[in-house]
């Protein structure tokens, strides 16, 4: 499956349902261990780490590079701990650690860290779906912040999505076209 086909409606990514692209299987079918590859200014380590494996769910390496990468995570630790209010701040780290253990300290579900990538899809698409209400919440704003982040960035935005280059022009305005006929969603 190509990441294009994947992302083709922005807003069905945000709000629908994870796939999981077919050569993403190869890569992780076993648990991770609880290292990352950037550097944590502000989030403790199993914070970091939680992130990461978050990010990794819903964004993994395909063709395209995927959210960790392009530095995805350490992108929304910079954001929350640079934009963010203090009262803010400690929001999104008690969110973060809530959903974690929920995820990893559920008695009717595998501990999303000992998951497959296949498993972790299936259970993120499963508290998607439920009307837990916080955990559900804190997940999708989770997913809109790896979203936002991921096609902000220069691979999101030149190679996932279309782009052309500083000086875009479209062309004429035309409301009611099939999406075949575009091919990609435009990043300007």
């Amino acid at each position: 499956m190509k990441r294009r086909d994947a992302f083709k409606n922005l807003s069905l990514f945000v709000y629908g349902s994870l796939t999981l692209p077919a050569t993403s299987l190869l890569n992780s079918c076993s648990p991770s261990s609880k290292k990352v590859d950037w550097n944590p200014k502000y989030l403790n380590e199993d914070e970091a780490f939680f992130l990461n494996e978050i990010s990794n769910t819903i964004i993994p390496n395909t063709e395209f590079p995927g959210a960790l990468a392009v530095g995805v995570p350490k992108e929304i630790e910079d954001y929350v701990f640079n934009v963010f209010e203090n009262d803010k701040i400690e929001n999104f780290r008690n969110e973060l650690n809530q959903l974690d253990d929920h995820l990893n300290n559920s008695d009717t579900e595998k501990s999303f860290y000992k998951s497959s990538l296949k498993e972790k899809v299936v259970i993120l698409n499963k508290l998607q779906e439920s009307n837990k209400k916080p955990h559900r919440d804190i997940y999708l704003k989770i997913k809109s912040s790896v979203a936002t982040s991921y096609f902000r960035s220069e691979v999101g935005a030149t190679q996932v999505l279309r782009y052309n280059g500083p000086s875009v022009v479209l062309g004429d305005y035309k409301g009611c076209i099939p999406f075949e006929e575009v091919g990609k969603t435009w990043a300007i």
